[in-house]
């Protein structure tokens, strides 16, 4: 499944440690969700256009799913896919 905050083409590696589910376990279990994701938005610039959309008043769900449209992935399922 794709992952929709990666935005690099097939044959690059994103900028970061940080996979799909290290990000949603940081965010889930952090006491400051926006510092957290501001901090891995700092080692990853392919996230720096979300923070920007977080900071202009857009829910990270809204975020999300538009992304999830935008590249035709079903938001459900790739939930769903996360929780496995």
């Amino acid at each position: 499944m794709p992952n929709p905050f990666y935005t690099g083409g097939a044959n690059t590696t994103p900028n970061t440690s940080y996979n799909i589910n290290d990000i949603y376990r940081i965010l889930s279990s952090s006491k400051n969700p926006m510092q957290a994701f501001e901090n891995i938005a700092k080692n990853n610039p392919n996230m720096a256009p979300i923070l920007n959309l977080m900071r202009n008043g857009y829910s990270p769900e809204q975020i999300f799913r538009n992304m999830c449209q935008q590249r035709g992935i079903d938001p459900q399922q790739f939930i769903q896919n996360l929780q496995r």
